[in-house]
This record gives C-alpha cells, sequence and structure tokens, in this order.
C-alpha cells in the first residue's frame, strides 16, 4: 500500500518540472496573499530569487512554513467558516507535494468518496444516491460532522498518512505544515489539530483521515455516500436508521476521535433529504417526467 521500497519521493517533489508545474496551478487558482503579503503576479520572480535555496531546504527536510492567515467566510445560519490562507510560496510547495502523493494514494480511496477527486464529482455522488433509491434504500442517515476540518487528530492523521507514504522528508514537511499555525489579525495561534481549509493539501489529507471511517462503513455492509466531511447513509427502515446512527457515532467519537452535531445529525425519508444541495424526491419527479414525456414523443414517431 506504500510507494516502491526505493524511490525517494522528496527528489520528485523538488524536480523543475514538478515545482514549476505546481507554480502554474497555483497562479492559475489565484487567490489572495498570505501573512507576507507576497501576491500572485509577484510569485514568480520570488521563486526565481529563491529558487536554490528552496529547493535546498525542500530536499532536507528544513523548508519552514509561515503561518496561514486566518479568514472567516458567513455561512447562510449566521455562523462564520474559517479558511486559512498560505503564503503563495507555501501554496506552491503544497501542490508540488500534493503532485507527487496523490497518485500514489488516491487509488486506496473508497468508491463511495466523491469529494476533491480527480474525475470525481458531486453529480456521481447523486447518481450513486439514485441507485440506492431504486434499489429500495429510503430512509437517510445523515451524520453531521461538527467542525470537521478544525478537529482532525494530526497523530492519527500521521500515522495514516504513513501507510502510504514512507518518504520521512515528505511526511516531515506535512507535519510542518500542520504545525504551522494560524495568524488571526495580529494574533498567533498554535495549530495543535485541525487542517486548515484553504492550502492544496487540506482536501486529501482530509480524505486521507475520513478513508478510515469509508473502509469502517464497507466493513459493516452499509450503503452510503461521502462528499469530503459530508456523508449519509441509506438503509430500509427508520429502525434500522436509528441503530446505525447510533453505532456509527461511537465509533467515529471513540475510534476518530471526532465529534457528531447532534443537532444537525437526523434520520429522514429519502425524498425529503437534502444532499449536497440536492433533493432527490424533486430530481426522482424530473427523471419520471422525463421518462414519459420520452415515450409520448417516440409513440408520435418523433
Amino acid at each position: 500500500m506504500k510507494e516502491q521500497d526505493g524511490i525517494n519521493l522528496i527528489d520528485k517533489v523538488i524536480t523543475n518540472n514538478n515545482l514549476w508545474s505546481a507554480y502554474k496551478k497555483v497562479k492559475h487558482n489565484n487567490g489572495a496573499p498570505g501573512v507576507d503579503g507576497i501576491t500572485v503576479t509577484h510569485l514568480k520572480s520570488h521563486m526565481k530569487k529563491y529558487y536554490k535555496p528552496l529547493k535546498e531546504k525542500l530536499k532536507d527536510g528544513s523548508y519552514q512554513p509561515q503561518p496561514v492567515k486566518r479568514v472567516a467566510i458567513p455561512k447562510p445560519d449566521g455562523s462564520k467558516r474559517y479558511l486559512g490562507i498560505p503564503c503563495v510560496l507555501d501554496r506552491v510547495v503544497q501542490q508540488a507535494i500534493l503532485q507527487v502523493i496523490e497518485p500514489i494514494i488516491d487509488p486506496y480511496f473508497s468508491e463511495k468518496s466523491f469529494g476533491f477527486r480527480k474525475g470525481r464529482s458531486a453529480h456521481q455522488a447523486i447518481k450513486q444516491a439514485e441507485r440506492y433509491y431504486e434499489e429500495g434504500y429510503r430512509v437517510v442517515v445523515d451524520c453531521d460532522l461538527k467542525s470537521y476540518f478544525d478537529t482532525i487528530h494530526h497523530q492519527r492523521l500521521r500515522a495514516y498518512l504513513e501507510e502510504f507514504i514512507t518518504d520521512k522528508i515528505v511526511l516531515k514537511l506535512i507535519w510542518k505544515f500542520l504545525r504551522s499555525g494560524i495568524l488571526d489579525k495580529d494574533i498567533y495561534i498554535e495549530t495543535s489539530e485541525g487542517a486548515p481549509q484553504g492550502g492544496p493539501l487540506s482536501p486529501i489529507l482530509a480524505n486521507v483521515y475520513l478513508n478510515k471511517l469509508d473502509r469502517e462503513l464497507e466493513k459493516r455492509g452499509h450503503r452510503f455516500i461521502r462528499y469530503a466531511d459530508d456523508f449519509v447513509i441509506y438503509v430500509k427502515s427508520k429502525r434500522a436508521g436509528e441503530r446505525v446512527m447510533e453505532s456509527v457515532t461511537k465509533y467515529i467519537e471513540k475510534d476518530l476521535r471526532l465529534v457528531i452535531n447532534q443537532k444537525k445529525s437526523k434520520i429522514g425519508g429519502a425524498t425529503s433529504a437534502t444532499f449536497l444541495g440536492f433533493n432527490i424526491q424533486n430530481h426522482m419527479g424530473k427523471l419520471v417526467a422525463d421518462q414519459a414525456s420520452r415515450q409520448n414523443n417516440d409513440l408520435k414517431g418523433n
């Protein structure tokens, strides 16, 4: 399950092709500057100026990322979601690491995991929901993870990463990004848990952690869909849903050290449930209407 023995991943990370490919990706994504104020516009000249020491520091693991800049995004319910914006050079380094580790790790993720993965989409997740519905699984267990990205357990995440990655320098650099801290205006906050949303590595680290949940749900034979930290389990009765909610909550809180938001978690009919902003009843109704329309056209010879 790990990369091949003898392959030094950090050497792949610091190739000129990989680093400049990462630069292009960061430049294309644009985004705000981090705590050092350097913009994407000035990134190329900044990289050229420090390119040799950058490669050397990455090679020996002495590279030190700067704290991420905290930005609050208002949510519809009045609360706030916090993003951590890394400096542009840190974003390039994260992207360069991602480009090397993603092809190694992603093939081991579950077929029922759809978020932040190449070739996978919310649309595919919805199609899976329709299949469960058509197979007679019409009760949904909707478990809400409370502040997931802020509560990821660092030591466990590192242990899960080590199942895929053996390169000690790459692991050390990822660890440094996790522990680099947050700057909220002028206040520095240490990060002893969590993976702030906003950097290129955050999505894959989130998926590595919740891959444990996916495998546990598969082992138990559940029909589920996960998109990042949103996941639903499809069952055939409300009673089964109650049992699943209880046992899955126990696993998540005890084994993964995450917290279930009891107020937002619920069990309900698949037609009334909303997942990824989508309501299956409306969509199934549309499908039936479309099928009927096509049948009418066929009868008319259109």
